[in-house]
């Protein structure tokens, strides 16, 4: 669907839309699979080091989108390799995002009846807020970007206030020696570490939607970099 000047987001509200999509409940299991893989107190190089790759992947997606202004991947991927592989790609992003959606959500739900909702049935937890995600899709991309910048503080004043709950026990002597064993634990836990940045394929279909497409380079910086830095203090603390 070619954009319509009332589906037009800032490149701000682009900003926010990729911080949202990349955070999620990795930030509770990213500390403890990381520091399985690595084993060593340089587990926040590694979260560094899969950011860094996160960007590098984030701004080629975003080139290849700028080729093509005003068309989403869903378009021009039929112009670059022909109609039938491109539908094919096509069919293979939708398949993804169904799949770390249905991820997200049961992910979601464990956490909320873990810490919330202590014996209430997963489909009761799940139900509202597939409606509700329902009802922002039909509203469309500005709905849901006005529900990412209502969110977004409100998780930053969170994040903020439990670490600074946390400064009473932290001890940065844990965090020494830098390298002790070298490099190669910290190349280990990259694997672990870049995929709980999975989320900057969405602007392959977010770009057309800019109002400022030629910013988007900024944005899926930007982006990645709010999450590294709250997967480094969460990983470190």
């Amino acid at each position: 669907m070619i954009s319509r000047p009332q589906d037009r987001i800032k490149t701000s509200q682009a900003v926010v839309i990729v911080v949202n999509f990349i955070l999620g409940t990795g930030i509770l299991t990213l500390p403890r699979t990381s520091v399985e893989k690595v084993k060593t107190p340089d587990v926040w190089i590694s979260v560094i080091l899969g950011g860094i790759i996160a960007m590098i992947a984030g701004v080629i997606m975003v080139k290849l989108s700028q080729q093509f202004p005003e068309k989403t991947f869903y378009q021009y991927s039929q112009e670059v390799v022909g109609k039938w592989i491109g539908r094919l790609f096509s069919l293979l992003v939708v398949c993804y995002f169904l799949a770390t959606s249905g991820f997200q959500i049961r992910s979601m739900a464990e956490v909320i009846s873990l810490f919330l909702l202590e014996g209430t049935p997963t489909w009761a937890i799940i139900i509202p807020f597939m409606w509700i995600g329902l009802y922002l899709i039909m509203s469309g991309i500005n709905s849901i970007a006005r529900m990412f910048e209502i969110i977004f503080p409100i998780t930053v004043f969170i994040f903020l206030l439990i670490s600074l709950m946390s400064l009473g026990i932290f001890e940065i002597d844990n965090l020494r020696p830098v390298l002790g064993l070298g490099v190669k634990p910290v190349l280990n836990g990259i694997k672990t570490t870049a995929l709980a940045y999975t989320g900057p394929e969405i602007m392959l279909i977010l770009l057309v939607f800019m109002e400022q497409p030629n910013k988007a380079v900024k944005v899926i910086l930007v982006g990645i970099s709010i999450p590294l830095i709250f997967y480094v203090i969460t990983v470190v603390m």
